[in-house]
């Protein structure tokens, strides 16, 4: 039983990792409704331009969603103790309004296949890992919603629900315009961006006091924006503390999400129950542990 928490544990985690780049991406639309998609054709990049650097990235995060859904490939490189050199590449497709995905995630000879169907995380193990799974399960699944209920999720971090929305409140000393540089052939604005943890954590005393204990006092972001309005690459690196490292060294996580061929199909079932292992408890647990 032991070895089995353990192992389940290490793969919420990793996946965790993950979600951090594809949260930023995803679920946009739980804060506004307005615009469409020909509103966001309508759109020049001789009024893109004009935009100040923090206007264009408030910006992007209804530009973006109104594209609704796009390919995604994702790079996940952890530094630091003995998770030092270990990346995580994936690839697959999101809703961008609801954070509905499927991406297939390879760790050196291992592949993992991931969904999120409405905020439930689910995973497909490698063989050696599964077999920990109890009742001869093969997926095993999380609930992000309770996750986050019960203390184990940021807020705008790695809940697939959360969105891009606190761009919205960033002044001009927030962000920082590199220059121009293409992306996947799309020619783009480049910008740095710091988050602000207090207007994250919306006032609550409590939530900004845990962000700061586990990400430091800002976070850096890096956003690549199209001519549009939207987001074409995204770049974060988090301090995190590792789970079961308690008093340990914190880690370094730098996410990098490339989005293309927006308005592609998105069609995500999520396993058999059958197949299923239900481990939101240990999540739980685990992040209890590493906070």
């Amino acid at each position: 039983m032991n070895g089995s928490s353990r192992t389940t544990r290490g793969a919420v985690f990793g996946s965790a990792g993950l979600l951090v780049g594809v949260a930023l991406l995803s679920g946009c639309g739980s804060g506004d409704e307005g615009g469409s998609k020909d509103s966001d054709k309508a759109g020049s990049s001789d009024s893109a331009q004009a935009q100040s650097p923090a206007e264009a990235v408030q910006a992007t995060n209804e530009k973006t969603t109104q594209a609704e859904t796009a390919k995604i490939a994702m790079t996940v490189t952890t530094s630091g103790g003995q998770a030092q050199g270990k990346k995580v590449t994936g690839d697959g497709v999101m809703d961008l309004q609801d954070g509905t995905s499927k991406l297939t995630l390879d760790q050196g000879p291992n592949t993992i296949e991931q969904r999120v169907v409405d905020q439930v995380l689910y995973q497909k193990l490698p063989k050696k890992a599964a077999e920990q799974l109890p009742d001869g399960k093969t997926w095993m699944k999380v609930d992000l919603g309770e996750l986050q209920t019960r203390g184990g999720g940021n807020k705008g971090l790695n809940d697939p629900a959360g969105s891009l929305a606190y761009t919205k409140s960033l002044s001009e000393k927030n962000v920082e315009k590199l220059g121009t540089e293409k992306v996947g052939g799309t020619k783009t604005t480049h910008y740095r961006v710091r988050l602000d943890l207090a207007k994250m954590a919306k006032g609550d005393a409590a939530q900004q006091k845990k962000l700061r204990e586990q990400l430091g006092d800002e976070v850096p972001m890096e956003l690549w924006i199209d001519d549009k309005g939207m987001t074409r690459r995204q770049e974060i690196e988090l301090q995190v503390q590792p789970s079961g490292a308690e008093g340990g060294k914190k880690q370094k996580v730098k996410t990098v999400v490339e989005l293309s061929d927006f308005g592609t199909e998105v069609d995500v079932q999520p396993p058999p129950s059958g197949k299923t292992a239900d481990m939101t408890d240990q999540a739980a647990k685990g992040a209890k542990q590493s906070s």
